[in-house]
């Protein structure tokens, strides 16, 4: 059933805007005659926010599977999430049994901001399943005899690396402040001896140096300078003069996290609870808790905030939510409080069936036959569902996780098609590579963002050339029989139309939500 989930939505659907295109792109860059492996680009242009790892594995994926496409970007999403959900059946099962980590599976695979990022082309993806191989490494090696410890930490310094380079010393920071929060609160000072940290030293700083002697071989300390000071301290300390966006206050994921990690967010008081009433004295909880509060506190004191960013602390919340479900289901724990919260889930259930229900007709989707099919199993296992609940009054695994798969399985089929009509941009690059191809002229693109930079390379072949301003147009004489792409948005819409008065005719148009495109000339087709 993981499976199933897993790899719905992966091959039916084109890239969407924002974080895909550009991705994609990266990756298919790689391919280009020439380019180097250690510096990512976008449109030609270095891109040093993050490290190259996720980048070449869609690389490889576009070699293995025939080429560049939508679907061949998302597959390292796909396998890397399979890794994470691995990682965490085997935590989870060394922890507390077998039964709980079916659970922390059903739990992480199906929590939404985690699903999100396994379905599309995005280097978190990378982070997280890094993330949780090194938690992994690194719990063995705090349980292990001491003659082993050397051999684990080892392990758990590898996959650090690996987390580096998907997405730079945020990598590093997760399992590095859990260490050292482990280490305060149990006093085993002698664990820091054992650790070995030379070791990681070498090897984190000796592998990540080759890849920062090839930015620097490249494009000197620049290069090296943007990644490391504008792309990493500029993002971590807030009021920093960082130009990316996503900035927040403090209290950003104090909101944000419920949503992120729904529906099982509605169960977190009740989990943190039980893990209370268990007290510290277990030592796989305390693991497991300062796992995510560490993680959390880090996040929230960074300067740039975005819900993906909280996904690597998920695998902590999913065992112990696994364990919380195991516990009811085997009927250890029981009372007012854990009644409340079953009914509480599997109302949340029912309330997602009936949106989904009313968003289809909204939108016209009830008049597919995917959505009668599946909305009629949906109402079977969900009625099916409650007569086993109130027949043994706990939520049992067998019964519960085909019921929250096949509702994510009917979302996906039903509303992707749809989706893809309303944020596609291929069928309007396809057009533009046509007129691109006939007209043989270069494409130049007024104030493009990376979106337009990898989107229309991608589709068409074409790169863009950017020009920042109108002075800047003149200066460069752009003026009759040329092609101009603009965006019509909010922010650009007084300059849109200052265009649209020197190159009134319109070749070609596309909408992707509320971003409009439009290849502009002064001459008629």
């Amino acid at each position: 059933m993981v499976l199933a989930v897993s790899f719905v939505g992966i091959f039916d659907h084109d890239l969407w805007p924002s974080d895909e295109p550009r991705v994609a792109e990266i990756g298919r860059e790689f391919l280009d005659d020439g380019a180097s492996l250690a510096v990512p680009r976008l449109g030609g242009e270095p891109f040093l926010e993050k490290p190259p790892l996720y980048f070449w594995c869609v690389a490889l994926s576009y070699k293995v599977f025939g080429g560049p496409s939508a679907s061949a970007a998302r597959l390292p999403s796909l396998f890397f999430g399979l890794g994470t959900l691995l990682f965490t059946y085997l935590l989870a099962g060394r922890m507390y049994g077998k039964n709980c980590a079916l659970w922390s599976c059903m739990v992480l695979a199906l929590s939404l901001e985690f699903f999100a990022i396994t379905h599309k082309s995005l280097v978190d993806s990378a982070l997280v399943f890094f993330v949780t191989g090194t938690m992994y490494w690194l719990y063995l090696a705090l349980t292990a005899e001491k003659n082993t410890k050397w051999i684990l930490y080892t392990m758990c310094y590898t996959f650090s690396t690996g987390a580096f380079f998907s997405k730079g010393f945020l990598g590093l920071a997760f399992p590095a402040i859990l260490f050292m929060c482990w280490i305060l609160w149990t006093r085993d000072w002698g664990e820091i001896k054992c650790a070995r940290l030379w070791i990681g030293f070498f090897l984190v700083i000796g592998v990540t140096g080759l890849w920062f002697f090839a930015l620097w071989k490249e494009g000197s300390w620049e290069y090296v300078s943007t990644f490391l000071g504008h792309n990493n301290l500029q993002r971590v300390f807030p009021g920093a003069t960082y130009t990316g966006g996503h900035e927040h206050s403090f209290f950003y994921y104090f909101v944000r996290y419920w949503r992120a990690f729904a529906p099982w967010s509605i169960l977190t008081p009740i989990v943190f609870y039980h893990v209370y009433r268990k007290g510290f004295r277990d030592r796989d909880g305390l693991f497991l808790v300062l796992w995510f509060f560490s993680g959390f506190l880090m996040l929230s004191l960074a300067g740039t905030k975005r819900p993906i960013y909280l996904v690597p602390l998920f695998p902590s919340l999913s065992i112990l939510t696994g364990a919380w479900f195991n516990d009811v289901e085997t009927r250890i724990i029981n009372g007012r409080f854990v009644s409340i919260s079953q009914w509480s889930i599997l109302s949340v259930t029912g309330i997602c069936i009936v949106l989904f229900a009313i968003t289809a007709f909204k939108y016209d989707l009830y008049k597919s036959v995917t959505f009668m099919v599946l909305m009629s199993g949906v109402l079977l296992c969900y009625i099916s569902f409650w007569n086993s609940f109130l027949t043994c009054k706990v939520i049992t695994l067998p019964g519960f996780s085909p019921l929250m798969i096949l509702i994510y399985i009917s979302i996906v089929l039903v509303s992707y098609p749809y989706l893809n009509e309303k944020r596609s941009l291929k069928p309007f690059c396809h057009e533009l590579r046509q007129i691109l191809t006939v007209k043989g002229k270069p494409l130049y693109a007024f104030q493009s963002g990376e979106t337009e930079r990898a989107m229309v390379p991608f589709y068409t072949g074409h790169y863009l050339t950017p020009i920042q301003s109108l002075d800047e147009m003149r200066s460069l004489g752009i003026s009759k029989d040329k092609l101009v792409l603009v965006v019509d948005d909010r922010k650009s819409r007084p300059l849109y139309h200052s265009l649209k008065d020197r190159f009134p005719d319109v070749l070609v148009s596309g909408q992707s939500g509320k971003r409009h495109m439009a290849l502009l000339t002064n001459k008629g087709k």
